[in-house]
């Protein structure tokens, strides 16, 4: 469904590249339909977004019954599929610099990212103390946002490779729900560490994208990549069909750009939290 080679590089602080019209309106129409038509979702999330998540026995019920869909998340969980996205980011972006220090051995087509409620230590524990000969699969989740969702910019957790969306309909710009992405404001060639949710005094906007039907976005969940979504107005019952995922380890990411490396920090905390919503640093390191 998706073609990869057709993506178009996006001038930007971190890798990202678009597809137009990537998928046929007929299909968005059809996958629409397939999430109107879902009994349940798994939980509500970022004020006002419904998903359905890889893992849960809601998920499998819904793929058995939505034929679509179902094909989507099988080109997507194969590691053919895989190798395609990351060959084409390491064509496009060769220059800028950024690479995961440690290649996964395996894909895993059954492993999902654990979406239990956990503090910081029990997340560090599930982590793991070493980062080497990391796995990787596939998240994905089919979601419909009402009117209220928002997301602050932040880089996204620390297990992630690459990112994904796909929009299965236009949304007035009045509406908001548009994907921006930041650079930080001050341009320095190494920096120290990138906080994961930094102050929006810090960042200043590079692009946005509202969503259009059929269009995907990728990027490279590299230290740098500042994402949010403005908030969402549902005008006139119009929600937001989307269908979110990434590739992911199953270890944290050890990035390195050019001849320093970033290592990611978790911040203690009591709170038990989804993993995604947990706060971390990554923080230089110099090698060899």
């Amino acid at each position: 469904m998706i073609n990869v080679n057709k993506l178009k590089k996006v001038k930007s602080n971190f890798p990202v590249m678009v597809g137009k019209g990537a998928i046929s309106k007929k299909d968005c129409e059809k996958l629409i339909d397939e999430i109107r038509n879902a009994k349940s979702f798994d939980d509500l999330i970022q004020g006002g977004r419904n998903r359905i998540n890889k893992g849960s026995s809601n998920f499998k019920n819904y793929l058995k019954k939505s034929k679509l869909s179902n094909k989507l998340y099988k080109q997507f969980n194969s590691q053919s599929f895989y190798k395609k996205v990351e060959n084409r980011f390491k064509k496009t972006f060769k220059d800028y610099g950024w690479s995961n220090a440690y290649l996964p051995s395996k894909f895993l087509r059954e492993k999902f990212t654990n979406k239990k409620l956990m503090n910081s230590k029990e997340l560090m524990k599930m982590l793991g103390k070493t980062y080497k000969n990391p796995n990787v699969n596939l998240d994905i989740d089919f979601s419909v946002s009402r009117g209220g969702y928002r997301l602050r910019p932040h880089r996204d957790d620390v297990t992630r490779l690459y990112n994904f969306l796909i929009y299965l309909n236009d949304i007035p710009k009045k509406n908001g729900g548009a994907l921006s992405i930041f650079k930080k404001k001050t341009d320095m060639k190494y920096r120290k560490s990138f906080k994961r949710f930094p102050g929006i005094s810090e960042l200043a906007k590079v692009k946005e994208f509202t969503p259009s039907k059929g269009s995907v976005i990728f990027f490279q969940s590299t230290p740098n990549s500042y994402h949010g979504v403005s908030l969402f107005r549902e005008i006139k019952g119009k929600k937001r069909f989307f269908i979110y995922g990434s590739y992911a380890l199953s270890k944290p990411v050890v990035w390195r750009y050019k001849n320093v490396s970033y290592l990611p920090k978790i911040k203690k905390t009591n709170k038990r939290m989804l993993t995604s919503s947990h706060d971390s640093d990554y923080l230089m390191r110099e090698v060899g």
